[in-house]
């Protein structure tokens, strides 16, 4: 989704990014305070991004006509996507907002991985120093004592690293989806979040889950993640990267798990020691090396 461009960043594509970058950000905090089941969650993220995105659509004017092998890659874009949240949001509940956030961006590597695997994409060495610089980060934040880890803890570091992965799928299905002129971000978007919303409506009843919203806060939480974090955050950062030097928005982009561990900090008290700082900084400064296309 990353594009080069020979021009000077512009100011009011960087503010959009900026501000995109801050709307996912605050994700995986919506998530945390929507008193419901994970599943649940991602049910009604995508249930009210879907009714933002007609709403955007209609005012943009635009429509859903595309080809149909984009719009198949899309549909099974929002079915990974729909199983990237179930692993993501169970993440979130058992080690928190921050580390899941940042466990899910080594879709980085994965991206990188399956670009190798099933379309002979070269791997440098830059690339392979910024894998062994993430898993040494990991080390750092989690396996210094592991006797000292929470119950469950193990649990959801392994569900934020498959996270990682099935957003991975998602991401390369997504760009050779965007490969096709005649699709628009807006309803490709919309293209993933019908299928993915349709998918976790039927998984979360045969997970035991209900679909009752118990009070305004997690309603106001699931709204928040659907509107402001999905089809803004979303809608900005797809509308400015093209205008922006990859190395700047890498950059820009490592605001959302940055913010993600800061408001987790502020909100839910989490305890970050001087290791786990070290780790942490190890981590997005391999994603952010990762990230670098050149």
């Amino acid at each position: 989704m990353r594009h080069h461009s020979s021009t000077s960043p512009q100011p009011f594509p960087l503010l959009k990014l900026l501000f995109g970058s801050i709307c996912i950000s605050f994700s995986p905090i919506f998530i945390k305070l929507a008193d419901v089941p994970p599943d649940t969650a991602g049910f009604y993220r995508q249930l009210f991004a879907a009714m933002s995105l007609l709403v955007l659509m209609f005012l943009r004017r635009e429509n859903l006509k595309m080809a149909q092998r984009p719009r198949l890659l899309l549909w099974l874009g929002g079915a990974v996507l729909a199983i990237d949240f179930m692993c993501w949001h169970r993440s979130i509940v058992l080690i928190g907002p921050g580390l899941s956030t940042l466990l899910a961006n080594f879709q980085i590597f994965f991206t990188a991985l399956f670009s190798w695997l099933f379309f002979k994409q070269k791997i440098s060495k830059m690339f392979i120093l910024a894998v062994v610089m993430a898993l040494c980060g990991l080390f750092f934040i989690t396996g210094v004592d592991v006797k000292s880890l929470e119950k469950g803890y193990e649990l959801g570091i392994l569900l934020g690293l498959m996270a990682a992965i099935f957003y991975s799928g998602y991401i390369l299905l997504l760009k050779m989806s965007l490969n096709d002129s005649s699709v628009n971000s807006v309803a490709a978007m919309l293209m993933v979040a019908i299928p993915s919303a349709l998918l976790l409506a039927v998984i979360a009843p045969l997970n035991g889950a209900s679909f009752i919203i118990p009070d305004t806060n997690s309603l106001f939480a699931l709204i928040g993640v659907g509107v402001v974090s999905t089809t803004l955050g979303w809608s900005l950062i797809s509308s400015a990267i093209k205008h922006i030097q990859a190395t700047v928005a890498g950059l820009i982009l490592l605001l959302q798990p940055t913010l993600a561990l800061v408001w987790d900090t502020l909100f839910f008290d989490r305890p970050t020691g001087g290791i786990e700082i070290f780790g942490i900084l190890l981590i997005l400064s391999a994603i952010y090396i990762g990230s670098d296309r050149k």
